[in-house]
């Protein structure tokens, strides 16, 4: 009788241990940028084709391999970077596990060129699908060169998960993003199918964030440092620089980009009250703690790791990052614009000063008292007043109302907008709007601008990094377009078409009245009728209700006057 448990081969045992390592192109590039920066490399070049799906070849100057360590370093489990079991404790590099390249190898075709500067000639190896096909002497320069091609050309199943070339050269410069800002002195550079996408000679942190992430988040930027048993050094946005997601919340630990959502939500704890709920800031957080305090052997991908004592680690961020920031001034910089001073673009930083006109109808146009008394008169409803510069206090002939007034014209301005795109409208502008970005959201916004058409918005490339906004929704006021495009690309170009009524939201809720601000009972008036001509006035875009009302029952079951 056989046996029904088997020893499996040992090729699909690599295929399998593949893929607790290389889930997609990204994680290549990670690998290998991170074994360039382990063999102590000063310039890191990483060429992509296809999104990664074609080739991904990263060259280095770092120190090398001798033949038979670059033969070595293909064999599962062989490393350079640990000798016995203590140094599990002690992980001072950000590759350890000897896993990388025969994994990568496993599951695509590898060509490797690496030379030990010491040494004359260099070695070449062929590897496809794990078997070596060449091993022999060649000519390069020192460092090393490897280039990995067709990635799960083997493994078909894993290859029909990948997203499309966009997709994932997107999740690729991610990656290159991160080593790019942490790394301050390796000249990183990357190309996607022979274009130049960014590079960033060494320099200083801030100056890598201007470049990566745009000049105005760079501008908005606290520079923090705690030294001690825990220490960290970083920058962090002031609290009118935000996002509608965490995606530029990085994170490192000892060297190493690392996913752990306890720091993420450090970092925000750390703002307090500071924050607007739902909205994120910007930060580029260094940590440095003992090796032995954490565990970086959790997962194979090396991403996720543990803290021994996180409490210690969670004041020292919270408490320094609430000192700094409420010893700043965090008043938004407003940006000088007369024409004498002016020696660049202005990139939308503009003074949010709102006119208390609230006729959706002709926002531009400032009315008189005649104009309101020809036509704000609600029939049926009289306003008495406002509560708190919030609410609205009305009366009908059964009931009272009170009105959200930010709900009633977040309303009134999303259907508005409604219109405007089924009629494309879109108001030019006199003065086009510039806006400076980093490299990934300029390439982002770039690939959305035919489908921003929809929603009334007009973009063109205006090269360096920036992006010149020359039409909106006639709803939206040109002080709300800077926010209104970084929140756009929050949500990025993979969910514009699923994600459709969320930026409809996003584009009508700008410029919306908001609570605490006073009106005129004309203003509240007119506010109520044009509510009342709404398809839906009782609810906001959000789902949140416009107005709640009292009978005379109501009111007298909560003064007890009946059960």
């Amino acid at each position: 009788m056989s046996s029904k448990i088997k020893i499996l081969p040992r090729t699909l045992v690599e295929k399998i241990a593949a893929g607790e390592v290389v889930e997609r192109p990204a994680s290549v590039v990670k690998e290998l940028v991170e074994n360039s920066i382990d063999a102590r490399a000063t310039k890191i070049s990483v060429y992509i084709k296809k999104g990664g799906l074609e080739e991904i070849r990263v060259v280095d100057n770092g120190i090398g391999m001798t033949e038979e360590e670059a033969k070595l370093a293909f064999e599962r489990h062989a490393t350079s970077k640990i000798q016995d079991e203590k140094d599990l404790c002690n992980i001072r590099t950000l590759g350890f596990r000897g896993e990388a390249l025969p994994s990568i190898a496993a599951v695509s075709k590898v060509e490797l060129l690496t030379r030990p500067y010491e040494s004359p000639v260099g070695t070449h190896i062929i590897i496809n699908g794990g078997t070596v096909l060449k091993v022999e002497p060649a000519g390069c320069p020192p460092g090393t060169s490897i280039a990995v091609r067709s990635l799960f050309y083997n493994t078909p199943a894993r290859l029909k998960f990948l997203k499309g070339e966009r997709y994932e050269f997107g999740q690729i410069m991610g990656i290159m993003e991160k080593y790019a800002l942490l790394y301050e002195n390796i000249h990183f550079s990357l190309y996607h199918n022979g274009r130049k996408v960014f590079d960033v000679p060494p320099g200083p942190l801030i100056n890598r964030i201007s470049t990566l992430w745009g000049k105005d988040v760079a501008r908005s930027m606290v520079e923090i440092k705690r030294e001690g048993k825990v220490s960290f050094r970083g920058f962090f946005s002031k609290p009118y620089m935000t996002r509608k997601d965490k995606n530029r919340i990085v994170t490192f630990v000892n060297g190493r980009y690392v996913k752990n959502y306890t720091l993420t939500h450090y970092i925000i704890e750390g703002y307090r009250t500071l924050l607007f709920r739902d909205v994120y800031p910007y930060a580029v957080l260094i940590l440095n703690v003992p090796p032995e305090e954490i565990d970086v052997n959790v997962h194979p991908s090396k991403f996720v790791i543990k803290f021994r004592d996180e409490e210690s680690i969670k004041k020292v961020i919270e408490d320094a990052i609430w000192e700094e920031l409420t010893a700043s001034d965090n008043i938004p910089v407003e940006k000088d614009t007369d024409a004498k001073k002016v020696s660049e673009p202005v990139y939308g930083e503009v003074k949010k000063e709102r006119q208390m006109v609230f006729n959706v109808e002709d926002k531009g146009k400032k009315k008189s008292l005649f104009d309101y008394l020809s036509r704000a008169r609600v029939p049926g409803i009289e306003v008495l007043g406002q509560f708190d510069d919030t609410y609205i206090i009305a009366k009908s002939s059964d009931s009272l109302i009170i009105v959200d007034q930010h709900a009633a014209h977040e309303r009134i301005r999303y259907e508005k907008f409604l219109a405007e795109m089924r009629e494309h409208k879109i108001q030019e502008l006199i003065e086009p709007v510039v806006i400076n970005l980093g490299v990934r959201d300029y390439q982002e916004l770039i690939a959305m601008k035919d489908k921003l058409r929809d929603f009334c918005l007009l973009i063109d490339d205006f090269g360096d990094g920036a992006i010149i906004v020359r039409g909106i929704p006639p709803i939206l006021k040109r002080d709300d377009v800077v926010e209104v495009i970084r929140g756009i690309i929050a949500i990025g170009k993979e969910y514009i078409e699923k994600k459709r009524d969320e930026i409809i939201k996003l584009i009508s809720c700008k410029g919306a009245i908001k609570a605490h601000d006073k009106l005129s009972i004309y203003e509240m008036e007119d506010l109520i009728g044009q509510l009342l001509k709404c398809e839906n006035p009782y609810t906001c875009p959000h789902g949140r209700p416009t107005m709640i009302k009292f009978t005379p029952n109501d009111l007298e079951k909560m003064f007890k006057r009946k059960e």
